[in-house]
């Protein structure tokens, strides 16, 4: 017996190793890309009439395969070790995250998250919450139809003021956060919003929305000040891509062709814990603009493309602060 079991190891131990089985996605796994990219799809092109865009290079992993597509083409997959490597030629983990980006300055544009299984694994979210990951691959999806648009913003803006490599859509927020009086008219701010949005009278809804216009000048025209003045271009910025980005989940989420949830849940579910102001004030921010000004799509997306606040601002009939 002794011999058997070890003739059974040597022979284990002499066979050849067996090889990694192919990296192909399941067929669930591309069924839910597939369809989060048609959710863009009907948001971006059949909701706001916007001409059809080239996707970007778009990566997609689970825990063991990365898998790749260019230019709307099949998924290439190749296995990975724990490190995504990404078309600028940096690696990024594989853990959760969802992303857009580019190559340098003004290269190709890319597009990153983790499948569904990677989330379930490394957080308590619902295993059947698909439309929350919808959502998340939405708001970062839409940041890549911004890029090229917004880019003479950014440039603008960087050419006189040197902003560090790692300033991000939160950076304003840490500066001020422990600033009370800059809190407090950020949550004024928004709560006007949010109400205004909600309100069935229109014209109430202007004047809540002027309301909430003038409380935001005063408070860049208060705090963006000496060395803080460089955070008034980023500020308005930011809340028009993280807004956007919030929007552009929240109306697929509230269609019934769509998401298929009320537009109260929705809006629920891309608040989330309310936590990021830039997410938090954008969207309510978004949400009056689609209330208020036709055609908002086409001004945001022309040439020279308009910026949330500037939105608000026709809409409301407000002049441009001196």
């Amino acid at each position: 017996m002794q011999f058997l079991t070890a003739f059974a190891f040597a022979a284990l131990a002499s066979a050849p190793a067996q090889a990694a089985p192919p990296c192909a996605m399941s067929a669930d796994e591309r069924a839910w890309v597939e369809n989060a990219l048609h959710a863009s799809d009907d948001v971006m092109l059949w909701r706001l009439r916007l001409p059809p865009d080239p996707r970007p290079i778009i990566i997609v992993f689970n825990d063991r395969c990365r898998f790749e597509s260019r230019g709307g083409s099949g998924w290439l997959g190749t296995p990975h070790r724990g490190k995504i490597v990404l078309p600028d030629g940096t690696d990024t983990n594989a853990v959760i995250t969802s992303f857009a980006s580019r190559v340098g300055m003004n290269g190709q544009r890319f597009f990153v998250m983790a499948l569904p299984s990677v989330w379930r694994k490394g957080t308590t979210i619902n295993s059947d919450d698909r439309l929350g990951l919808t959502g998340v691959f939405l708001h970062e999806f839409s940041h890549t139809r911004q890029m090229d648009v917004l880019q003479g913003r950014f440039d603008a803006a960087e050419a006189i003021y040197k902003m560090p490599a790692d300033f991000t859509d939160d950076s304003i927020q840490m500066r001020f956060r422990s600033d009370p009086a800059y809190a407090a008219s950020i949550a004024q701010e928004s709560d006007l919003l949010y109400r205004a949005a909600a309100e069935p009278d229109l014209a109430k809804t202007r004047a809540m929305a002027r309301e909430a216009l003038a409380l935001m000048d005063a408070r860049q025209k208060r705090w963006f000040v000496g060395k803080d003045a460089r955070y008034k271009p980023y500020d308005d910025l930011f809340l028009t891509m993280e807004g956007f980005g919030q929007w552009a989940a929240y109306a697929w989420l509230s269609d019934r062709k769509g998401g298929g949830m009320t537009p109260a849940a929705a809006q629920s579910k891309m608040r989330g814990s309310r936590r990021w102001w830039s997410q938090e004030e954008g969207l309510a921010l978004f949400l009056v603009i689609d209330r208020l000004l036709p055609g908002w799509a086409q001004r945001a997306f022309g040439n020279p493309p308009a910026l949330g606040i500037e939105m608000l601002r026709q809409a409301v009939g407000g002049a441009a602060p001196r």
